[in-house]
């Protein structure tokens, strides 16, 4: 039996993507004050989006093909890292607009954009510890592909730095959160059915994208895609698990440095985090 404490967190209103503190979503875990927006935690937003932007703008200039013609696009792992890439560019321009500027109605609007990001970060994550677990066990063969700087950061940072991104930042992960990564994969199955029979190559000049998508054998292909979407529902749990220790850790620590002659009841910080606030979808 679900207990009351778990039933907000299976609550159908988790789909939703609204937040009633939209400035959580330009705040750190861990910055002291929790009301306000930290030039610091800026510069670190900034230095994540520089990276994923230049790793981006190089995984395309690099891309080598069996013909000289364009491939980049076709592969999940540049799915992954463009949606990486956009979420952090929308976290680096929320959060610089609101510490350029202090005027309350230019923060409300840049805020605005909270839902996309929160879409976006919800699934960059869990799609990049896919791809980073998936191809390191099952795709990748050294006899095909070169060990270099590119595959690693495409399919090993990636996954560090949406791990690093969950850590640090104050937002919430939902458990129905996971129908939006589930989305995408089901949309990249269906285009890559859709681009095998309309006779499209791989890179290597091959019938399949990758050697465990071949619709060739349509049964075995179809349960490889099913085994995917559920291990991708299983990541997106363990980023709720993350995101659930995140908070329990920054109650330890904040409470233990919390003077023993003050309330016990919690700070502001803290308030910020509180399931119930974590789960209410008005804005």
């Amino acid at each position: 039996m679900v207990g009351p404490s778990w039933n907000k967190y299976l609550s159908l209103n988790q789909i939703s993507l609204r937040h009633e503190r939209p400035i959580t979503f330009v705040l750190s875990q861990w910055q002291i004050d929790q009301n306000t927006v930290n030039v610091k935690y800026c510069i670190f937003r900034t230095c994540m989006f520089i990276t994923f932007f230049v790793s981006w703008v190089f995984s395309i200039v690099n891309e080598k093909t069996y013909d000289g013609s364009t491939k980049w696009p076709i592969y999940l792992t540049n799915w992954g890292f463009t949606i990486c890439m956009i979420q952090a560019l929308l976290a680096c321009i929320m959060l610089t607009v609101c510490c350029v500027t202090r005027k309350k109605q230019w923060q409300d609007s840049v805020l605005k954009i909270y839902p996309v990001y929160w879409l976006l970060n919800v699934v960059a994550t869990p799609v990049a510890f896919t791809i980073t677990v998936i191809y390191w066990s099952l795709i990748y063969n050294a006899e095909h592909a070169s060990l270099d700087a590119m595959n690693f950061l495409v399919h090993g940072v990636n996954s560090l730095l949406m791990l690093l991104d969950l850590l640090v930042v104050a937002h919430p992960v939902k458990i129905f959160h996971f129908l939006y990564p589930l989305a995408l994969s089901l949309i990249y199955a269906i285009f890559t059915y859709v681009y095998f029979i309309s006779g499209g190559l791989s890179k290597d000049g091959t019938r399949y994208i990758y050697p465990i998508i071949k619709w060739d054998k349509p049964g075995t292909t179809s349960l490889v895609c099913l085994g995917v979407m559920v291990f991708l529902i299983v990541l997106h749990l363990f980023t709720f698990g993350m995101f659930k220790l995140r908070i329990r850790t920054y109650e330890f620590i904040f409470t233990r440095r919390r003077p023993s002659s003050s309330p016990k009841s919690p700070s502001l910080g803290l308030k910020a985090y509180e399931n119930s606030a974590l789960t209410t979808e008005t804005v």
